[in-house]
């Protein structure tokens, strides 16, 4: 088991070595130098724990195919075996069988040169690849080099379902994103995300789903926190680590 905290490259923390690698647009990503991205986090003495992929858009078949791979070469060489990626939204025109179809023809062999799993992140929208995580797990549990990331702060389900999902798909869950999100409150325009696992406005009980039954042993545990919350990163780090006696 591996714990760290989501880094948006290259805003690192200067206190917190453990840490997924996140980009976020694409056309970004493939201007860095894989060497100059290697220099930056051997210069900060950093462990990568997992690698957060851009949102690359699958219909751009060759274009996906190049920073799935860039980024299997940054989780080789950085000393991890997981990749992780938000479900992509679908182009009109484009069906979830085509998706699949080039996920199977054009995508899994590059994961199986690597030896990398890509973890795909729960999100909820009718307009992805996945739309849900059960979409999700019934991709991952009919082939190799897949896995799911689960995001806590992106499941509207409550406390019990939560547990059921996680210990359901546990076996295939390699990354997860620990966070909070408030209760539910009428009179808030919006209510937030990725807050404090332990935050009094939380609504999920982590006390409950931090433990060796529900989480898998073979995974990462990544906290995402909002910017206001960034720290109480370290805190909650070492605390991850004391839950599990690590």
């Amino acid at each position: 088991m591996r714990f760290g905290v989501r880094c948006d490259f290259p805003d690192f923390f200067e206190d917190i070595r453990e840490i997924e690698l996140a980009f976020f647009n694409v056309q970004d990503f493939l201007k860095l130098g894989i060497g100059d991205i290697l220099k930056e986090a051997r210069k900060r003495d950093l462990e990568v724990v997992t690698i957060h992929a851009p949102n690359a858009k699958i219909h751009r078949v060759e274009e996906f195919k190049i920073v799935i791979e860039r980024c299997c070469i940054l989780a080789n060489r950085l000393g991890c075996n997981t990749i992780v990626l938000h479900p992509c939204f679908l182009k009109r025109g484009l069906t979830r069988e085509d998706a699949v179809r080039i996920l199977d023809e054009k995508v899994t062999s590059i994961l199986e040169d690597y030896g990398v799993t890509l973890c795909w992140e729960t999100f909820i929208n009718e307009h992805r690849l996945f739309r849900n995580p059960y979409e999700i797990y019934g991709f991952c549990a009919k082939r190799d080099f897949y896995g799911i990331c689960y995001d806590f702060s992106h499941i509207p389900d409550d406390q019990d379902q939560i547990v059921r999902q996680i210990r359901e798909f546990k076996n295939f869950i390699f990354v997860y994103h620990i966070s909070n999100r408030e209760k539910t409150d009428e009179a808030a325009e919006k209510s937030l995300n990725h807050i404090p696992i332990f935050s009094e406005k939380g609504i999920l009980d982590f006390h409950k789903i931090l433990n060796v039954d529900l989480i898998n042993p073979n995974s990462s545990l990544v906290l995402e926190y909002r910017k206001e919350f960034s720290r109480k990163l370290k805190e909650d780090l070492e605390l991850l680590r004391r839950i599990f006696n690590q």
